[in-house]
């Protein structure tokens, strides 16, 4: 469990990191575009990743179990990313362009005044994204945890220079916005191939047993994360359609503050799913409990805490315009604090080598996002989409969790409810902290 925790805690220090130099990039763009402006942005984002989860076919994930199994070489994990990204890549540009002729498309863009111009230079970025994401989790599998983290720093780093660069000084509005994105890949993709020429080296080949395997188990998350990444995105889209640019503005501040607190379960699963891959089942059945109960009952503090902050920390930052996303936020909570265990719990089912069981869960979530959307956004608006999501993540972490106790014999208690030696561990962990901070003080 120490190398877990202490996997988890370094990638939770990255993610408060990321998350400090997020909010500063969220808030020049709503300060710098206005509830409407940051709605186009968020639209024309959204486009783009849509179809990245469309041609991605799981390879990510898959990347991290076989790299993790060690069942192939990095260097061939690594040459079948490389051509795998770039085939893909054409596909979904090629399907993009028969989407973007599409009577009910082209009416859907120019509704919500979405330019075109913009919208194709950041599709044509497609192989670079799918490159990206297939080479850092290379890094992942092989429990390279720092290196992980550090491509993630740097690649916000640079997004937050060419914000303002593009926003503050040259006031490029909505193209500036998008242009530094595209720009913040580029170099990202480039820092992450360096160093994965440290590691092993790369060339442009393919193998077609081992795309098969990596497409065979990759599937198996992707209809799941497909449908999980719709659970969390397809509401934005229904606001765009029954409402106003300047609603999917407020909204995606209310969604994007709410999935923050994401950052402590997602550094546990990340770091789980690559360890329970190279666990037996019995000692996973041990380990994953702990970390799925105290993440629910971290998650619960951390969104208490936002609640009652919310209000005054979006006038703040965000400025009053802002102020329609409090409710939302709210709303959201309950449904962000149920998915955060389950997280934790699908990367153990994943790391086991079954993560159909999220698609399960993420399937039958999606089927009761929609029809709610569609009956509460008209009603309710962007209210609406948060509690219509708040309920399908609820139903979800059901799923998940009722999942988990029929393979891992374990009861929903060690699962859900925190125990004294849980807050004896924390003792034990923030005293071998200070411990470090004392002795590096000692030597400087």
């Amino acid at each position: 469990m120490t190398s877990i925790s202490k996997n988890s805690l370094i990638t939770f220090i990255y993610q408060v990191l990321i998350f400090i130099l997020r909010l500063i990039i969220s808030i020049i763009l709503a300060r710098s575009l206005g509830p409407s402006g940051r709605g186009i942005y968020a639209l024309i984002i959204l486009i783009h990743t849509v179809m990245l989860k469309l041609g991605s076919l799981g390879i990510e994930s898959a990347n991290v179990y076989f790299t993790g199994s060690k069942q192939y070489k990095i260097k061939e994990i690594t040459s079948n990313s490389l051509f795998s990204s770039i085939l893909l890549g054409l596909i979904l540009i090629l399907l993009f362009f028969g989407i973007y002729h599409l009577n009910i498309f082209q009416d859907f863009l120019n509704s919500n005044q979405i330019n075109h111009f913009y919208l194709w230079i950041i599709i044509l970025t497609i192989p670079l994204f799918l490159l990206f994401g297939f080479l850092i989790n290379i890094f992942l599998g092989n429990e390279r945890i720092i290196t992980y983290n550090k491509i993630n720093i740097f690649k916000i780093i640079l997004h937050l220079i060419t914000i303002i660069f593009f926003l503050l000084i040259l006031r490029q509005g909505i193209f500036g916005a998008v242009f530094s994105y595209i720009l913040t890949i580029i170099g990202a993709t480039l820092f992450v191939i360096l160093l994965m020429r440290t590691l092993t080296k790369i060339s442009f080949s393919f193998n077609l047993r081992i795309f098969k395997d990596l497409t065979k188990y990759g599937l198996k998350t992707y209809f799941g994360n497909l449908a999980q990444f719709l659970n969390y995105r397809l509401d934005v889209f229904l606001v765009a359609a029954f409402l106003s640019p300047a609603a999917v503005g407020f909204y995606s501040i209310s969604v994007a503050l709410a999935e923050k607190i994401w950052m402590l379960p997602g550094s546990i699963a990340l770091v789980l799913f690559s360890r329970v891959s190279s666990l037996k089942d019995t000692k996973a059945n041990n380990l994953t409990p702990k970390f799925a109960r105290n993440t629910f009952f971290i998650v619960f503090v951390l969104s208490l805490i936002l609640a009652f902050f919310s209000r005054p920390f979006i006038r703040i930052f965000f400025g009053s315009a802002f102020l329609p996303s409090v409710m939302p936020l709210l709303i959201l909570l309950p449904g962000i604090i149920a998915l955060s265990g389950a997280k934790t719990l699908t990367a153990d089912l994943a790391g086991r080598g079954k993560p159909q069981f999220g698609t399960y869960a993420s399937f039958v979530s999606l089927g009761i996002n929609v029809p709610l959307n569609l009956y509460f956004i008209p009603k309710w608006g962007i209210s609406g989409a948060a509690f219509a999501s708040s309920v399908a993540y609820i139903v979800a972490t059901f799923i998940i969790i009722i999942a988990f106790i029929k393979i891992s014999k374990k009861s929903w208690v060690e699962i859900l409810l925190i125990k004294k030696q849980d807050f004896q561990y924390y003792k034990n962990l923030f005293s071998k902290i200070k411990m470090k901070i004392r002795k590096s003080n000692y030597y400087s």
